[in-house]
């Protein structure tokens, strides 16, 4: 019998050393299903760097087109072709280093993108690595453990477990015993190892997306730099080109033929547009004044508010003094102490029902200062920046504003005197500008919008639309600055609407009186001078 009880308690024993190195496997995951590689295989960075080479090829033909062009200029200069003949490789080679600007900017933004996923793929590997090295210190830890009980337990073989065993059955529980302990063991080594090959994989695609990313970043530098040379050289192709002064000498004629009605819409106009700022300045003097009130208002309140509260306050500690004085006169005379209490009892609780009001109100306060705080917050809302369209064409913002139509950075026409007249803003035209979009040049307020002009098309009188500015529209910057974007195919903005820097605006067209398809861009401050967009942008 009792040697019954001796052989069960060593198979209890046995199923439970086997379940203690079974949960001990399966609580180590097997390490096979817990560490997985995994491949940053990003189909939306193939897509990116199909598009960069994509772009890269049409540049190269770009830049292949722009040297037989230049050929051509150098022989008209030598003699060896006409004037004429030159004149039309100019032209053609204005055209020529647009489209490579154009494309310029957009593999710059691509790149930019490519770039981007780069350095988070960077840092995938960086954190994947980091978790690998602590999941092997750990493994290795847990074998060491394993390789110090091994070392204790001496070096008993398994047949003299086995040998050991008191019966068939003890025997076969020794048996899955010894299979399960070989299995963790087995399984502890391996998954070290596929640790290690991992994390070596890791560290090889670390190591091929720096050296990507800095090709990448030298490859930018490198666009970036033939970006500012075409600019130049398109600037130099304009000095050399008849076309501008062809475009001059057209804009003269027109401007003679229709000077006096001209002068009679800008007349009308600046009365207007005058007549609309100093309406806009007066409402807002009245806001700021409503507002300055509102607060004296508050102001007032809250002190005599401060003041009711302190002469309550008073009073109640006269009461509370005078109780107290009754209060000792009553002990003194050994009867009405009930009476006594009650009364400070009232008092308390009258003073925090009291106080509880009183702070009510004084968070009625606080939500008005709130709401003041939320306009306020609207205001600069109104200032900030959004996405700047130049950015790709390598432009930079001598201040606030920007250009207002980004990739096309021709002046054909500046501010000052011109013909009799005075021009008072930069017309911007290059020979694809129609439909390019015309953006925000800051942020600010669309004050007026004029979209009544089916007149799109280059005309050498006023067609009357618009005081002769066509569809237009104008932004108060709410810092005395206003500016006027003209001639637009279409409007795409409302009066009222607040808009960020970069946001579209509309289309360049030619509506209004213009002879060919540009943008007519004006600064004003708020006493309706007009300023040389050139100095802000």
């Amino acid at each position: 019998m009792r040697s019954q009880s001796k052989r069960k308690a060593k198979r209890i024993l046995a199923f439970a050393l086997a379940a203690v190195v079974t949960a001990g496997v399966f609580a180590d995951g097997g390490y096979s299903a817990r560490h997985e590689i995994v491949h940053a295989a990003d189909t939306d960075s193939d897509k990116t760097e199909s598009a960069i080479e994509e772009k890269e090829q049409d540049i190269a033909d770009l830049e292949q087109k722009q040297k037989e062009l230049d050929k051509k200029i150098k022989d008209a200069e030598n003699g060896i072709s006409t004037e004429e003949e030159k004149q039309q490789a100019i032209n053609e080679q204005i055209t020529t280093v647009e489209t490579t600007l154009k494309k310029l900017a957009g593999s710059i933004t691509e790149l930019e993108k490519d770039i981007s996923e780069t350095q988070l793929a960077i840092e995938a590997s960086e954190a994947a690595i980091n978790t690998k090295k602590a999941e092997i210190e750990d493994g290795v830890s847990d074998l060491k453990k394993r390789l110090r009980v091994m070392y204790i337990a001496g070096n008993e073989s398994y047949t003299q477990i086995l040998c050991g065993a008191s019966d068939f059955y003890d025997m076969l529980m020794k048996l899955e015993l010894i299979r399960r302990v070989t299995e963790h063991d087995n399984d502890l080594i391996d998954g070290l190892m596929d640790l290690k090959d991992q994390y070596e994989v890791e560290e090889k695609n670390l190591s091929a997306n720096k050296t990507k990313l800095e090709a990448e970043l030298k490859d930018l530098e490198n666009r970036r730099n033939k970006q500012t040379a075409q600019m130049k050289k398109l600037k130099s192709l304009y000095g050399e080109s008849t076309l501008a002064l062809e475009t001059l000498a057209r804009d003269k004629e027109a401007y003679e033929n229709n000077k006096d009605q001209l002068k009679k819409e800008q007349e009308e106009f600046e009365k207007n547009l005058d007549e609309l700022i100093k309406e806009r300045q007066r409402k807002a003097a009245e806001e700021a004044k409503k507002r300055k009130e509102e607060e004296e208002r508050k102001k007032k309140e809250e002190e005599k508010r401060r003041k009711e509260e302190e002469e309550r306050k008073k009073k109640e500690e006269e009461q509370n003094q005078d109780n107290s004085s009754d209060d000792d006169s009553s002990d003194d005379n050994g009867s009405d102490n009930g009476g006594g209490n009650d009364n400070g009892n009232d008092n308390n609780n009258d003073s925090n029902n009291d106080n509880g009001g009183d702070n009510g109100g004084g968070n009625d306060n606080g939500g008005s200062d709130d709401s003041s705080s939320d306009d306020n917050g609207n205001s600069n809302d109104n200032n900030d920046d959004g996405y700047d369209p130049n950015l790709p064409y390598g432009y930079v913002p001598k201040t606030q504003f920007t250009w207002p139509v980004p990739g096309h950075y021709n002046i054909t026409c500046g501010v000052g005197p011109r013909w009799g007249s005075y021009h008072n803003g930069i017309d911007i035209a290059t020979t694809y500008i129609r439909g390019a979009n015309i953006i925000a040049s800051a942020p600010g307020t669309v004050i007026l919008v004029n979209n009544t002009c089916t007149h799109d098309y280059g005309k050498s009188y006023s067609c009357g639309c618009g005081w002769g500015y066509g569809n237009y529209c104008i932004i108060d910057h709410g810092n005395g600055y206003y500016t006027l974007y003209g001639h637009s195919e279409h409007i795409c903005v409302y009066e009222g609407q607040v808009v960020k820097k970069g946001d579209k605006l509309g289309t360049v067209g030619s509506t209004g009186f213009s002879t060919g398809p540009h943008l007519h861009f004006e600064i004003r401050d708020s006493n309706n001078n007009t300023l040389d967009p050139e100095n802000f942008v």
